[in-house]
């Protein structure tokens, strides 16, 4: 039998720094999620970001001798760009950027990225993620997205994962499915349900690390059945993409992720929290099962969205 872990909420705002300027305006879009795990002593700032959609343009002059491909890819790009600025004309990707800067000032203990950090694999996109990622000062954990490893006109397929998932691998300690960040006293494991699934190699992995015991905070990107963000995302969305809750509107879970769920929501799991993304609304509910699970649902980080986790130990 696992040791059973308590998970207390003690309150969600905005932290707010002023108007003075731009930089500060930003900051006023992070909100604070203060979180209680009995058993643990430490205490740690975590950053949680998603959905930021990148997206870095081709330079179509440098491109006069682009293959049909490319110019798709610009074409697609050049689209995508204008519906992911911020409110203030910010770009996607500058965003990004400052959430990197911003975790880095702050010397926050991890940063974890919920998928759709970019908006497409795209060389242009892949290049810029892989020099802000390498400014980092601090270990980051991420999880796929749908629109990290697809195109629109190849959307999950095959080739797809052939071609782009070995792109993103570097990225997620060479597996894609599932990967860990050990903290000591708790593991935050990023799980692969980018596909609108749990993905079945993720299991086995899931439930070798379940029966160690430490909390676990799960890290995915599609979230899963609560009456809340089903409501929500059949209203913003007219439709529920979230994994669960078929007869309303939602997807129905395939094995695996029922599998998952019931692993997640046992009487005895040590899963603390699930956070999720994909939405493009800040959500937070419980997942239900034998033991309700907490889950938070980021909004998007191209509209500046940044939720800071602290996680706070109690004897």
């Amino acid at each position: 039998m696992m040791k059973k872990y308590v998970l207390t909420l003690i309150c969600c705002g905005v932290l707010l720094s002023g108007c003075a300027s731009q930089s500060e305006r930003w900051q006023e879009n992070i909100m604070q999620e203060d979180i209680v795990i009995d058993g643990i002593s430490g205490d740690y700032e975590l950053l949680f970001v998603t959905d930021a959609h990148a997206v870095i343009p081709l330079d179509t002059q440098e491109q006069t001798d682009a293959a049909e491909e490319t110019e798709q890819i610009e074409n697609y790009a050049q689209e995508r760009y204008k519906g992911f600025l911020g409110e203030d004309g910010t770009s996607s990707a500058e965003q990004f950027s400052r959430v990197v800067d911003y975790a880095n000032e702050e010397e926050v203990d991890g940063v974890l990225l919920g998928g759709d950090i970019i908006d497409s694999p795209s060389r242009e996109n892949l290049d810029f993620l892989s020099k802000e990622l390498s400014e980092l000062e601090m270990p980051y954990l991420y999880t796929l997205g749908n629109h990290d490893w697809t195109f629109p006109w190849e959307y999950m397929s095959e080739s797809g994962k052939q071609k782009y998932l070995p792109a993103l691998s570097p990225y997620m300690e060479g597996d894609t499915s599932f990967h860990t960040l050990d903290f000591g006293e708790f593991v935050v494991a990023a799980v692969d349900n980018s596909s609108g699934q749990v993905n079945p190699e993720v299991l086995d992995d899931y439930s070798e690390l379940l029966d160690t015991g430490k909390p676990v905070i799960v890290l995915a990107h599609v979230p899963f059945l609560t009456q809340s963000v089903l409501s929500k995302a059949t209203q913003v969305w007219n439709s529920g993409v979230v994994i669960g809750g078929g007869n309303f509107g939602g997807i129905y879970p395939n094995e695996a992720s029922e599998e998952f769920v019931e692993m997640t929501t046992a009487e005895d799991s040590p899963v603390v929290a699930v956070l999720a993304g994909h939405v493009h609304f800040y959500d937070k509910d419980v997942i239900e099962g034998e033991k309700d699970v907490l889950q938070i649902v980021g909004d998007a980080g191209f509209r500046g969205s940044v939720l800071r986790l602290r996680i706070l130990g109690r004897s």
